[in-house]
Order: structure tokens, then C-alpha cells, then sequence
């Protein structure tokens, strides 16, 4: 049995100590890496490879200048290396070049205090679906493509203010078939002080190992609009505690959209990364939707024991009652140096949640995991890589059907009809495989399966979702990178019958 409340008080203690810890020196301010960046996908290639010993990836977004820092890291990690060992990783010459040429104006040694870049980057993307998609529809940031064709264009501008400040718009353009508007998927001021940083604004997040899926927070609904403390870099505190490694822990606070059961509820979210050895990394997260119009309004002390996980906001005879869930996921990347092993390296990866409590054992109602499995180079095949992922969340009859649910906030864990964790929701299951092959000069082939079950306890209504996608990723020179893919979905279900769909999509983005 899950002691759940004793679990949460524990993570929100312990994410408050590391925060007050944080931060020995002052800090330049930058922009985030948006979710999604191919960034991400090439320093986790780096850290499988051996090069990131000391990275936290599993917590994103995280600024560019933590991403350039990780980039020379990883350079300096290769040129230490035996030449033998630099011949069998030399294909992290081309990750750790591209990534330098992402970082340029970061790596530089000056690095201004105050600029404006009205155009940072350009994309226009174009999208073709024969019927309404759904997997398109999965991890794109409450977006919401029609049947049809649809065209996306946009932009991203930044600026610094006095080392300490920055901002970052993203507007967006968006063409459907019955429809055209302008939106703000992104845009946000963050302000840093000895490694703190406050995040004013909207931005998608990332909480986990998982590339496909998480339990708690990814970026399949709308980017919230929030406040968000964290720290620009992790860092490991001292005394014995140096032991536990780099930390680094995260606290947002958002209000949710006005059409829901209750309308404006509030979402606290906590989370604590630290990594104890370089090949393991320990996640631990707790969110709590609670408050909203038709509730109890909040006073000092209610706050305090929402804050904790007190008793009194946790069951359900409390006027402060709210949905929590917890989560714990690990991940260990184990780096081959034995010729006869069939990979270069591998990350193992899982991710174990519990949804609120009840009974005097405090044992959880709800519970899901997923696991992964991400190998480098698998039967020796150079410049290759392979993923598989499993979620599930429909343990039995009991757990399955109460994962993202409460009987009292009945429209779920949910942003603006979106699921904010993993995609599929409740009750649900989820296969999904990734091929990956990199040539020379940063073009990538890629091909994906992903098998879902929906509403795994409900006897003869299930709906099954199976998606296949090959796609494309090929750099136009040093400015400009052109990506495309097709792909195909099948659902079957036993209500409204067989349909399948066709879908296709092509972006051009310029960065400068």
C-alpha cells in the first residue's frame, strides 16, 4: 500500500529545502528551449552516448544557455576521451556540431546584456487529413487540427533586459478548412536572480523520461498560464548532501479555463529531480487541482495545508477537498564499452503514479505507469536508434477507471477539453515504437507504430487506435531545416464502426 499523503508532504518539503538552497552565484537570463525541440532529442542522444554524465533532461523546458553549457560539456567529455573511444562514438562529432551551431550566440564569450531579436525564428507547416485526426492531434499543444487541409505560420521574437531579464512571444497564425485565426501558443517574462528563475506567462511543459507520453504534465493540452519558480541549472548541495548529486526542483501555480465544472480552479504543481550517479536520475512530482468558483474560497492557513497535503485537503468530507496525483520515475542509462554487447548504450526508463487517497492506510484510488526502453545503435547498427514505450492506465477494474478522474472535479484532469498527462487518459492502455536513422550532416529518417486501447474496461466498447508515420528531417544549409512525414490511422470502434485516415504534413522553418 502507497502511504500517498505521507509521499506528497515529503516531495513538497523536500523541492521548498533544495529551492532555498539553490543559487551561489549571479546568473544571465535566457529564453526557454520550447517542448518538442529536436534539442532535447540530441542531448539525450549525448547522454546516452556517455557525454552527460551530470544532465537533468527529464524536467523540460529548460533555458538555452543550460543547453549551450550542456553542449560544451559534452564537447569537452568527447575530447577526453582515448582516441579508441572517440572512434566508436564519432558520430557525437556531428550531434554536439549541430548543437553548436544551434548555440552559437550562447557559447560566444560575450553574450550582451541587453538585445531585442524581433525574428528569431520562421516556420510555415502545412497539414493534410483525409478525416478528423486523432494521433495528429497528440502532444502538439492543445492544438487542434481539422479534416482537410490546415496551414500553420508563425514566428518567435526575444529580447534581454539587463542580463537578468528576458521575453519570449511566439504568435502563430492558424488556417482550417471553416476557420482562420491568430493565436499565442508561447509567450512569457522570466526573471533570474543567483539561479532562481520566475517565469511570468504560458509555456508548454515536460514532466518525465517519456518521449511519447507522461502521467503528469506534457504538452497534449494548451500551454498553461502560470507562475513557475525554478532554477536555471541543477546544482548540488553541500556537506553530505553532496552524495544525493545535482538537483533541481520546479513549483508552478495556474488557473484553469472558465468552462469546466467549476470554473478558474487552481493546479499546483511540484517537482524534484536529482541524479545520485551519473547513469541514474530520480524524478519526484505531485499536482493538486483544487479551489475554483463554487468553492470554498481560501484563506491563509487552507493555502498552507494545501501546500503540505494536509489531511484536510485530501478526503472528501474536507471543504478544501481537491484532485491530487503523485508520481515517482526513474531512468538509468547504461553506456556499453564491451565490443561483444549488441548496443552501444541503453535507457531504461519508467514512470509509477498514484491519484489521491482514501481509508485510514492513506492507500491510493487510483494508480498507472508507464515504462520505456531507448537503445543506441541496437546489433551494432551505426547511426541507428530504437524506442519502445508501454502505458498503461487501466490496471483493473478498481484503478483503471479512476486514473484522471474525481467524484467531485468531474471534468477531470483535464485543460480545456484536453488531457494534461499522458494522451490516451483514463482507463486507457498504449504501445508505442520509434526508429530513428541519423546520417551525416543532421538528416534524420524516422518511422513510428503506436497501438492505443481506450476505455479498456468497458466490455465490448472498446476503441482501438493504431497509427503508422515515416517521416523526414533535412537540414537547408545552416538556416533552415525542412521536415515531412505521412502517415496512416486506423480506429476501430465497435459504436460508430471502422474508420481510418490518411494524413500528411510538411514544415519549412528558418532560424537566424
Amino acid at each position: 500500500m502507497w502511504p500517498f499523503r505521507r509521499f506528497a508532504r515529503r516531495v513538497i518539503l523536500a523541492a521548498i529545502f533544495v529551492m532555498l538552497s539553490s543559487g551561489v552565484c549571479l546568473a544571465v537570463s535566457s529564453v526557454d528551449i520550447p517542448v518538442g525541440s529536436r534539442v532535447y532529442d540530441d542531448l539525450e542522444r549525448l547522454e546516452i552516448k556517455g557525454l552527460l554524465p551530470d544532465a537533468i533532461l527529464t524536467t523540460k523546458p529548460f533555458g538555452r544557455l543550460e543547453g549551450a553549457r550542456l553542449t560544451r560539456e559534452a564537447r569537452e567529455n568527447l575530447e577526453a576521451l582515448s582516441r579508441d573511444k572517440k572512434e566508436r562514438l564519432e558520430s557525437a562529432y556531428g550531434i554536439i556540431g549541430g548543437l553548436e551551431e544551434e548555440f552559437r550566440s550562447e557559447l560566444a564569450e560575450d553574450t550582451p546584456s541587453f538585445f531585442i531579436k524581433p525574428v528569431d525564428r520562421l516556420y510555415l507547416g502545412a497539414v493534410y487529413s483525409d478525416k478528423t485526426p486523432y494521433f495528429l492531434n497528440v502532444n502538439n499543444k492543445g492544438d487542434r487540427l481539422a479534416s482537410g487541409s490546415g496551414l500553420r505560420a508563425g514566428f518567435t521574437a526575444e529580447a534581454r533586459f539587463l542580463d537578468a531579464v528576458s521575453l519570449y512571444l511566439n504568435p502563430e497564425y492558424r488556417l482550417d478548412r471553416d476557420s482562420n485565426r491568430v493565436s499565442l501558443p508561447e509567450g512569457y517574462l522570466k526573471a533570474e536572480l543567483y539561479g532562481v528563475e520566475l517565469l511570468v506567462g504560458r509555456e508548454s511543459m515536460w514532466w518525465g523520461p517519456g518521449f511519447h507520453g507522461d502521467l503528469l504534465i506534457t504538452d497534449n493540452a494548451k500551454a498553461f498560464d502560470m507562475v513557475r519558480l525554478s532554477v536555471s541549472h541543477p546544482f548540488v548541495l553541500p556537506w553530505v548532501f553532496g552524495y544525493l548529486g545535482p538537483f533541481k526542483p520546479t513549483v508552478f501555480l495556474t488557473r484553469l479555463e472558465k468552462d469546466r465544472d467549476f470554473p478558474r480552479a487552481n493546479l499546483l504543481g511540484m517537482r524534484l529531480d536529482f541524479k545520485p550517479t551519473p547513469g541514474l536520475s530520480i524524478g519526484l512530482s505531485r499536482v493538486f487541482l483544487f479551489g475554483g468558483r463554487g468553492r470554498r474560497s481560501l484563506g491563509a492557513s487552507d493555502w498552507f495545508k494545501v501546500f503540505f497535503a494536509s489531511d484536510s485537503a485530501e478526503h472528501s468530507n474536507s471543504p478544501i477537498n481537491g484532485d491530487q496525483i503523485a508520481s515517482v520515475d526513474v531512468s538509468y542509462v547504461y553506456v556499453n564499452s564491451r565490443r561483444w554487447v549488441p548496443f552501444s548504450g541503453v535507457k531504461l526508463y519508467t514512470d509509477w503514479g498514484a491519484e489521491d487517497s482514501s481509508g485510514h492506510t492513506k492507500t491510493p484510488s487510483g494508480r498507472a505507469n508507464t515504462y520505456g526502453v531507448f537503445i543506441d545503435e541496437p546489433l551494432w547498427l551505426k547511426d541507428f536508434d530504437f524506442r519502445v514505450e508501454w502505458a498503461n492506465t487501466a490496471h483493473s477494474a478498481r484503478y483503471g477507471p479512476q486514473w484522471y478522474t474525481h467524484f467531485l472535479y468531474t471534468t477531470g484532469y483535464t485543460y480545456e477539453g484536453r488531457v494534461i498527462g499522458h494522451h490516451m487518459g483514463t482507463d486507457a492502455k498504449d504501445l508505442f515504437l520509434r526508429a530513428q536513422y541519423h546520417l551525416k550532416g543532421g538528416t534524420r529518417l524516422g518511422a513510428e507504430f503506436d497501438r492505443e486501447w481506450s476505455g479498456a474496461h468497458d466490455w465490448g466498447r472498446t476503441i482501438r487506435r493504431t497509427w503508422y508515420e515515416a517521416d523526414v528531417r533535412y537540414p537547408l544549409g545552416r538556416s533552415s531545416t525542412l521536415s515531412g512525414a505521412v502517415g496512416y490511422e486506423n480506429t476501430d470502434n465497435p459504436i460508430s464502426g471502422d474508420s481510418h485516415t490518411v494524413e500528411t504534413w510538411l514544415k519549412i522553418e528558418t532560424y537566424f
